[in-house]
């Protein structure tokens, strides 16, 4: 279903995200401006999307008679909190990259930090709430027991859990994450995706082996990731327009690569669906290629911008990005995992009953997630 959107919105969105975009010419953001702009509706659009620092960058390059003092004062404030708290996170990552290096650990920081230096050339380009570390497997428990030392409590799960729900459910999951009073959260990662693909498996390879100050794989897995989520935040967007304009400039003939690539990986229709937006929304210069479905898609995503954003989950979300997907091995892990992962109730359940390492018990688990939605419908008819 086409989303709507009334003329002021398109408009509203469309100054948005080219504050967003550092690419954006003063001029350019002069001329949409001239008109003005709902400064309360640009607050909670700047809140929505956690882009304090982008659009601070960009207002700062424009003459004061485009915003009020009041406006220019809150986004000063909130920036300068994202600041600190960026700066804390780049402690935390340099002291745990050091204790980590001196037991042997290799690791990569990355999206976060990592990438508002290599895109944007500065630590605060794009904000991160947390930390995402990378290890091998075979490093996760090592590296657990340093977050430990460092402060860090689970939030869920351990590397180090034997009781069989919980390593279960692990073996599902990407990451496991932690906590410390007054630190931000850090998600200490084995592999990318939850999906344990082949693709996943070489990106992480490739994030490991480090080396490379742009990569096309990983630009592969950033559209991978915006679309996971459907790109609920546009400063996904942002990262992947000023990545395809940086491999542009340093790797001329990437695109024969990224194809190449993203065919072999079954992620071709992940890579046009960023790039359409890419060239709707920032006005990037694309190969222009389509597949059935493209614009209703993206008209979707747009529209859901200027929502409220929920975590809910409903079949749409969880359908459409592995429809997106062309490889019969994600869509197969995929549905493994929307079947199969236990929740809280189900590990609880595994716990109780299970003789042994409980995979017996887990094949009962279609059957609770069932019971489980066929109940909450019956409730809300």
């Amino acid at each position: 279903m086409k989303i709507m959107m009334k003329l002021s919105d398109e408009q509203l969105l469309q100054t948005f995200l080219l504050l967003c975009y550092p690419q954006t010419p003063a001029e350019t953001l002069a001329a949409k401006l001239a008109d003005g702009i709902n400064e309360e509706r640009l607050k909670w659009l700047i809140n929505r999307h956690r882009v304090w620092n982008l659009v601070a960058a960009a207002i700062s390059k424009l003459d004061s008679q485009f915003f009020s003092t009041d406006f220019r004062l809150w986004l000063q404030g909130a920036s300068a909190r994202r600041q600190q708290q960026t700066l804390l996170q780049f402690k935390v990552q340099t002291e745990l990259a050091k204790a980590l290096d001196e037991i042997g650990v290799k690791c990569q920081f990355f999206k976060g930090i990592d990438l508002s230096l290599r895109l944007y050339g500065d630590l605060n380009g794009r904000y991160s709430r947390d930390i995402d570390l990378l290890v091998s497997a075979s490093d996760a428990i090592a590296a657990e027991r340093i977050l430990i030392d460092y402060g860090y409590t689970p939030l869920n799960d351990a590397f180090t859990d034997t009781a069989p729900g919980q390593v279960i459910r692990g073996s599902f999951f990407k990451d496991k994450s932690y906590q410390a009073s007054g630190l931000p959260v850090i998600e200490l990662h084995t592999r990318v995706n939850n999906e344990n693909t082949a693709f996943s498996q070489a990106v992480t390879e490739a994030l490991l082996a480090g080396g490379q100050h742009l990569n096309v794989l990983e630009y592969l897995y950033l559209c991978v990731h915006a679309v996971k989520s459907n790109c609920h935040r546009v400063k996904w967007l942002i990262d992947l327009g000023c990545y395809y304009e940086k491999l542009n400039q340093q790797m001329p003939h990437w695109h024969e690569q990224k194809w190449r690539e993203a065919k072999k990986f079954g992620v071709v229709r992940q890579v046009i669906a960023c790039e359409y937006l890419m060239a709707q929304c920032l006005g990037i210069t694309v190969e222009p290629k389509r597949f059935i479905g493209l614009q209703s898609y993206s008209n979707w995503v747009m529209g859901t911008w200027l929502d409220e954003y929920s975590s809910l989950i409903s079949l749409k979300k969880l359908i459409l990005p592995m429809l997106m997907n062309g490889q019969f091995e994600h869509r197969l892990k995929a549905i493994n995992l929307l079947l199969f992962c236990p929740n809280d109730a189900d590990v609880a359940f595994i716990n109780r009953y299970a003789s042994g390492d409980g995979r017996l018990l887990s094949l009962l688990l279609p059957f609770r997630k069932l019971s489980r939605y066929t109940k909450k419908k019956l409730l809300e008819a």
